[in-house]
């Protein structure tokens, strides 16, 4: 029942901020999500640690935000760069990549944890995470929006 409320304020609180998000760019939901993103898991791998359920809580929050600005801004740039005629397709491969894209590290983290236990597991998929957010928010402030090469 706490896994399923905790589910519960993380959409809760994706959709609401995709609802008052609006007026941001694509490009600042995107990298401002890729900010928000590594703090809320290294928050839930804190609160594992500590066994607290108002860090897990703080963490979904965050997620939530990060999550629903992220998604936000993705399919904005997608809506747009699709050709009209194409869209409906576009979008419903957008959407494959990533329901897949939730689903594979949640595999894996769940085969490295029988392996190896819950709290590395769960160390490691954020590292990694941290890792790939760093990257695509250092990709996406050198690119400027027209697509050119930032130095």
């Amino acid at each position: 029942m706490v896994a399923g409320g905790i589910a519960f304020e993380l959409f809760l609180v994706a959709a609401i901020t995709i609802l008052i998000s609006g007026r941001l760019t694509s490009r600042r939901a995107t990298l401002t999500a890729l900010t928000l993103l590594p703090p809320s898991l290294w928050l839930l791998v804190l609160a594992e640690i500590t066994q607290s359920l108002p860090l897990v809580l703080l963490s979904a929050a965050a997620g939530g935000i990060a999550g629903g600005l992220g998604y936000r801004g993705s399919l904005e740039v997608i809506n747009r760069i699709a050709p009209a005629d194409r869209r409906g397709e576009v979008v419903s491969s957008y959407l494959i990549a990533l329901f897949a894209g939730n689903s594979v590290p949640v595999i894996g983290i769940g085969l490295l944890s029988a392996a190896t236990g819950s709290v590395f597991a769960h160390t490691t998929f954020a590292a990694v995470i941290t890792v790939l957010a760093g990257i695509a928010m250092l990709t996406g402030i050198k690119f400027a929006p027209n697509g050119k090469f930032v130095t």
